[in-house]
Parts: C-alpha cells; structure tokens; sequence
C-alpha cells in the first residue's frame, strides 16, 4: 500500500519553498486542505536536522491528536526520523508534569478518572517560565494544525525551543478555544505576516466545488477553488445518497465500500459521533469487511479507517464517506461549526466523496450542496424501491457510479 507521504523530487515549488525556509525566525505557513501543510512539515523535520545536527531528543512534532500522531509515524521510516519525535502537545505536557510536578492532578468523567490537562497545561506553561534560564530545550518544535492550539501555548514553544514553524489553516478550526493566525504571529514575535501559502494540489476538482459550497465568502471560496491544480476524472464525481430508512443507508454504505475496496484506494468513513464509529464497524464486520478503529488504526493497512471528524484532521485518504448526515447527529453545535466540521470531512477526500442521510432527518447544509448536481459535480441518488427483507443491499444500476 502506497504512504500518504510522497518524496521530495515530487513535491511542487511552493511545498519547497515552505520546507526550505530559513530557521534564523519563527516560520508560519498557511495553507488550505489539500495543499500538503502535513507533508511540508515532516520534510522540513528532515531538512531541518540535516541543518542543525540535533540529536534525537532535541526536536519535536507536536499535533493536537493521536490519530495524527499515528499517521505521522506511518511515514517517519522514510525519513529516517525517530517516532519518538512526534507526540501530542498534551502528552508532552504530562510528561514534563510528572518529571518536574510530580502526580497528575484528574478529574471526573462520564468514563471515569483522567487527567485534567487544562490544568496541566497551566501548570507547565507556568513551570516553563519560572525556568527559562534552563531553556531551550530544543533545537526547533513543529507544529500541525497549529490552529487547535491557544496561544499560551506558543510563549511555551517559544521558550522552550530555538526555532518554531508552525503549520495552520483557520477554516478548520473545529476544537472550542484554539488559536488566530494573528494570535500565533504575536505569540512567536512577528511583526507582520510571516507565511507561504500553499495552493490546494490535492483534492480534485469535485471535491474543492463540494468542500466550496461550505464556504459562505465568495471571495473565500474563490480563492479556495482557484488553488486547484490537478485534474478530474468523470467517473471520481461525488455521490450523495437520500436514504428512505437507517437499514436502507446502512445497506447502500456497505455495497459502496465493497466497489470502493475494489479499487485499491486508501478508505476513511467519518462520523459526527464516536458512537456512530462502533456501530457501523460491528455492521461492516458482520458483511464480511474488516476495518479499523480509533485508537487501533495502523495506516499501513489497506483496511478501511472509521474515525470521528475531529480526529480525521490533518489526514488524507483516496475515498472519503461521510455517513448519518442528520440533525441529531450535529445536536446543539452552532450552524458555523456544522460547517467547518463537513468541510473538514470532505477534504480529507484526495478523489472521491461519498455522503448519505435518511431522507426526511437530514441536515439543511445538504442543500447548498445539492445545488452541485445541476453542474454535474454531484450524483444525487435515493433510496425507491422497497427492500425485501433479508435482502442484500440493491446493486447494479443503484451504484454502477461508484
């Protein structure tokens, strides 16, 4: 199975650019999904610690997830970079803890006792001031999806390492808190802007038009589409599927991924809910289908990945399906939210993009991008014909698209 990460000689100007920049101030690069803001970063470690001569443990990659922490370290062979190298910024911050606080303090949760990591973080930005004569300890930190983190946390990653670049882009802000660009630039200490924008050469066409539907800025959306440089395959058009029923949603899922499978593509299934992940993994097992869930994913398998959106972030996959698109799926979240959180979805997608609902449960924003299938960007389908029961999910005509 080919890794999300491609090698250097094939990566574009600007992804260069971006990797090469100096390490004499703070870098931050902006870029939309799509443009390799993940694969820029893991290069310029590489670049990096063929400048400077670290030894191992005196650099990191920190990201806001493990999903993205284990996708990072899928790769990291190629480079000859240590995994050990790549780790949340809380778990960093439990580690320091316990080397210079001593016990975590917990806290009480539906699942039970775990760590009270905002009050980690608090006690470890404030130890790592009270120290700075000790500082730095590294030589440079990396940071993806900067944007999920507050600002606090860059005093911190300035005290504590020599150089920081930061990799970010604000219209996936999907975590509450979190940092602005703006907020990141006065944290590091740039006066101005300091980026590379990244034009998004990875999602198809079809996807960009879905994932622009979400963008309510025209000029936004402009920009967005216009950063589209690779070309589109006719039979790659994305599918929405209007469901009469949960079975019959659940049905035509599995029958596409089956198609899907068949094509040797990378395959994420995203949902809303982390109950929504163990559900439909048991329905795809018992068709016969073997996938892989949070918190054992190994992206070195060709096995199809059910993880929530919020852990999605950062990754890639060939096919994207984003079953359960109803109301209740998307309860009490804000309507801006709802929108960053599909946009975040559908460009996680590099070809094709597969969304369903039940008919009369599914979300307003469904509409917008229906709006799609008068340009030919979208096939739109719905469950008509009564299922007998005990029936296998309809094949032929219903999903000769996929």
């Amino acid at each position: 199975m080919s890794t999300w990460l491609l090698p250097r000689e094939e990566l574009t100007p600007d992804q260069l650019r971006a990797i090469g920049l100096p390490h004499s101030q703070h870098q931050v690069i902006f870029g939309a999904p799509g443009s390799g803001k993940t694969m820029v970063l893991v290069h310029r470690a590489r670049e990096l610690c063929d400048r400077l001569q670290p030894a191992p443990d005196r650099f990191r990659i920190f990201v806001y997830t493990n999903v993205l922490k284990e996708y990072i370290r899928s790769a990291l062979d190629l480079l000859g970079l240590p995994e050990s190298a790549v780790m949340t910024y809380d778990a960093w911050c439990a580690r320091v803890y316990q080397e210079h606080l001593g016990r975590l303090p917990m806290r009480e949760f539906e699942r039970g006792q775990e760590p009270d990591y905002d009050a980690i973080r608090y006690a470890v930005a404030r130890w790592v001031q009270q120290n700075r004569a000790a500082m730095p300890w590294y030589e440079f930190v990396l940071v993806d999806e900067g944007q999920d983190l507050e600002p606090e946390v860059y005093q911190v990653l300035r005290t504590i390492a020599r150089h920081v670049t930061v990799c970010l882009d604000h219209r996936q802000q999907i975590f509450e808190g979190g940092s602005t660009k703006e907020d990141i630039l006065h944290a590091l200490g740039l006066r101005r802007e300091n980026l590379t924008l990244l034009g998004a050469y990875r999602c198809c066409p079809f996807v960009a038009q879905l994932a622009a539907q979400l963008l309510e800025n025209p000029q936004e959306r402009a920009q967005f589409l216009g950063q589209v440089h690779v070309a589109q395959s006719e039979r790659e058009t994305p599918v929405m599927y209007l469901a009469d029923s949960f079975v019959d949603e659940r049905e035509q899922l599995i029958a596409a991924v089956r198609q899907r499978l068949l094509k040797d593509q990378r395959i994420a299934i995203l949902f809303p809910l982390q109950r929504q992940v163990h559900g439909f993994a048991e329905a795809l097992r018992q068709a016969g289908i073997e996938v892989e869930t949070q918190p054992q994913v190994n992206f070195a398998s060709d096995s199809p990945k059910l993880i929530t959106y919020h852990s999605a972030k950062g990754l890639t996959f060939d096919s994207v399906f984003l079953p359960r698109l109803v109301l209740s799926a998307f309860k009490n979240k804000p309507p801006g939210i709802v929108r960053n959180l599909l946009f975040v979805a559908i460009t996680r997608a590099t070809r094709w993009v597969y969304l369903s609902a039940e008919k009369s449960r599914c979300l307003g924003l469904l509409k917008e991008l229906m709006e799609l299938q008068q340009k030919g960007q979208l096939k739109l389908l719905s469950g008509r014909r009564p299922k007998v029961a005990g029936a296998a999910a309809s094949s032929g005509d219903d999903l000769d698209f996929l």
